[in-house]
């Protein structure tokens, strides 16, 4: 069988080069064309209205174009920004000189390139360099104008992105904050628990928690770390962690905030303190024991009184060495406990007054048969009443614990 002849392969299209220019070299010819137009547009202008040659009128008109051209473009992206700070009367002056200096530069290029043609048709010149000028000027006002606008919405925007990171980075703080509360009272048989925490931002320096000692107590805790925000969250987890590690093993509350106190003093500033109530609820005797330190004193209504629970000390975390006291109080059927943190006896009206403790003793009495969480959401409504349209000043904090 005959082979087929030997073909050369047809040799592969060569592909024509292909030009590739940068994004500066991109701006640099349009920015040269769009003048070159300009100097074209004025040329044909003066040309047609002067009844005069295109020749010189056209390289004069190009050449001046350029020139000035780019004059407005150093001057509005370069020069500009750097007296964006300097009185507005004085800035304007300058933005003059600069505009009129790259006129002048372009005045004196002319005059070497046609002197001749210059001297001889000098009102034609003057139609030139002015037509050019006010080009300049208008273009470089415009680019500055432009300029100043995309630098404030690049800087907005930044600020906006700055701005939904943080919230994100609160959101993700609030979500860990609500996990070390918590989540349920425990089922206690001898006494009926509910607790509420709404912070006045996104996080807060507010605490409170139920903690079963292992011998059949329950440990009662509130908190209120100095200041706001994510420090004082930042110290309300630390102090938490120490509660919860402590309070079994304490010998009584008053040791507890004396350890506490130690512990927290070693560990901040001195400008970082907080005030806490903490308690021990014995369900077989009915016995509370307790020690306040510096907190709100918690308030206890009875069948017949109200009483305040204040013996203890000072604020945990200012001195160190504080010791504090123990007191004691005997729940029967029928008390109603009410822990609470400033930001509801210092609820502000929109006249200055504050909700105070006496209202919130009056209210707590006159409800104290009601479930627990509509007690709560009772004395909550009446912060709103009474603030009316203002923000929630602090964190607010209840716990309420009854004997039934």
């Amino acid at each position: 069988m005959p082979q087929p002849p030997h073909t050369k392969p047809a040799p592969l299209a060569r592909r024509p080069a292909e030009t590739v220019l940068t994004p500066g070299w991109r701006f640099l010819v349009g920015w040269t064309t769009a003048w070159a137009a300009v100097g074209v547009a004025v040329a044909a202008g003066i040309s047609f209205g002067a009844g005069v040659e295109l020749g010189p009128v056209l390289r004069l008109s190009l050449l001046f174009s350029q020139v000035v051209g780019y004059s407005a473009y150093v001057s509005a992206r370069l020069v500009f920004p750097l007296l964006a700070r300097l009185p507005f009367a004085l800035r304007l002056v300058l933005d003059s000189l600069i505009l009129l200096s790259g006129t002048l530069f372009g005045s004196l290029i002319a005059l070497l390139i046609e002197p001749l043609y210059l001297l001889a048709q000098f009102r034609i010149g003057l139609l030139i360099f002015a037509g050019n000028t006010v080009l300049a000027g208008l273009v470089a006002l415009s680019l500055g104008t432009y300029d100043r606008m995309r630098r404030q919405i690049e800087a907005s925007y930044r600020v906006l992105r700055e701005r939904d990171a943080l919230e994100h980075e609160l959101g993700v703080a609030r979500d860990v904050q609500r996990e070390l509360l918590p989540h349920q009272a425990p089922d206690i048989p001898e006494l009926e628990l509910a607790g509420i925490c709404r912070q006045a931002i996104a996080v807060g320096g507010d605490y409170y928690d139920y903690l079963p000692l292992g011998d059949g107590r329950l440990g009662l805790v509130i908190a209120d770390v100095s200041g706001k925000g994510v420090p004082a969250a930042l110290l309300m987890a630390s102090l938490q962690a120490s509660v919860r590690s402590l309070f079994p093993t304490a010998v009584d509350p008053g040791t507890l905030n004396a350890n506490l106190n130690n512990a927290l003093f070693r560990a901040s500033s001195a400008a970082r303190y907080a005030t806490a109530f903490l308690a021990s609820f014995d369900p077989q005797t009915g016995r509370l024991s307790y020690s306040n330190a510096g907190h709100l004193p918690p308030i206890l209504v009875q069948r017949e009184d109200t009483v305040r629970c204040d013996e203890g000390g000072v604020p945990i975390g200012l001195f160190e060495g504080s010791t504090y006291d123990t007191g004691t109080r005997l729940l029967v059927p029928g008390d109603l406990l009410a822990l609470f943190t400033d930001g509801v006896t210092e609820a502000p009206a929109p006249d200055g007054d504050e909700f105070g403790s006496t209202r919130l003793a009056d209210l707590l009495r006159a409800h104290r048969d009601q479930p627990l969480e509509e007690i709560i959401q009772t004395v909550l409504d009446a912060l709103v009443q009474w603030s009316g349209p203002i923000d929630a000043h602090d964190d607010v904090t209840i716990v309420l614990a009854r004997v039934p």
